[in-house]
């Protein structure tokens, strides 16, 4: 009889790095919104705990922990969505409501790319530098894995938020620069948008974040050398 095989210590320990690096981009993705909502007139967001680096300030139950493992087990792991607690923001405290919530929505993809520049230039320098710190026997080492994975995941998580469907941080983008006819339609099918993020996310969102991957991948390629090549490749 066959049994399950156990996961490898490198396995649980991928899995970890991972989760912690997407852990902190979701903060800083968060904290960003609330911040720039407080520059420019709005402290909702301040008051309700979100310039927190405590990471129970910015995860809902339901959305960042049931939905995911809902998902994951239904779909025997080949699905899976989630998200933060949307940052709480009082458009009638800006100067100008539209603007307002345009750069405050942007300022949380904005923070990802940042960060995924962060990931990525401390990466290769470390590489250039100190190869062994990042490839060793042909394999990312944990300092490679966790800088990878947080440029995908950064990068996975700006694109994706930049989709322009309500809640979406694109949909505020995209409202501030719309004619009034499209502003209604994005606010009518706002109380139907998690429904429309989960089938886009199921039917074609790979289609729109894989250029995006494809360009990250990329420079890693440029940026570094063959080993890393070849344990990129292996990942």
């Amino acid at each position: 009889m066959m049994g399950t095989a156990e996961p490898q210590p490198m396995d649980v320990l991928k899995i970890v790095l991972t989760l912690a690096g997407l852990l902190v981009s979701l903060v800083i993705h968060e904290q960003m919104h609330a911040r720039v909502a407080f520059w420019l007139g709005d402290p909702t967001g301040k008051n309700a705990n979100r310039f927190s680096w405590n990471p129970i300030h910015h995860l809902d139950p339901f959305m960042s922990l049931v939905l995911p493992a809902l998902l994951y087990y239904a779909s025997r792991g080949q699905f899976m969505f989630g998200g933060a607690k949307p940052c709480p923001i009082n458009a009638m405290n800006f100067r100008n409501p539209s603007l307002g919530m345009c750069l405050s929505a942007a300022a949380g993809p904005l923070s990802n790319y940042a960060l995924a520049l962060l990931g990525f230039g401390v990466c290769v320098a470390l590489y250039h530098a100190v190869p062994p710190a990042v490839v060793a026997d042909g394999i990312l080492t944990p300092n490679g894995y966790f800088f990878v994975s947080f440029v995908v995941s950064n990068v996975v998580l700006g694109t994706f938020n930049l989709v322009p469907i309500p809640p979406l941080d694109g949909s505020r983008i995209l409202r501030h620069f719309s004619p009034r006819e499209v502003q209604a339609a994005l606010d009518a099918i706002e109380p139907y948008g998690l429904i429309l993020v989960m089938a886009f996310v199921y039917f074609g969102s790979s289609a729109f974040i894989q250029p995006a991957l494809e360009l990250c991948y990329r420079a890693f390629w440029e940026a570094t050398g063959p080993a890393f090549h070849r344990a990129l490749g292996a990942m």
